[in-house]
């Protein structure tokens, strides 16, 4: 599945977009719709407010990793 929201106006009024290599051959069916304001993902977060809530989210398990070490071999040991 291949999803794009676009804002057109007159200046960007035609959708470009590239199909993916492995639909070429294939039967493909674009739609077109407005989406309601409530659908629209929040692009207004920074880097930095993502990573407040994260960190928000993250403080109410308080896990001590410090001492681990991943060990390979004893992760692929299945018998």
């Amino acid at each position: 599945m291949y999803r794009k929201i676009f804002t057109p106006s007159e200046q960007n009024s035609s959708i470009p977009f590239t199909i993916p290599q492995e639909w070429y051959g294939r039967p493909v069916e674009i739609i077109v719709f407005p989406v309601g304001a409530e659908e629209l993902p929040q692009q207004t977060s920074t880097p930095q407010s993502r990573r407040k809530k994260r960190e928000e989210l993250l403080d109410k398990y308080p896990i001590d990793l410090s001492g681990f070490k991943f060990n390979r071999d004893e992760a692929n040991d299945y018998d």
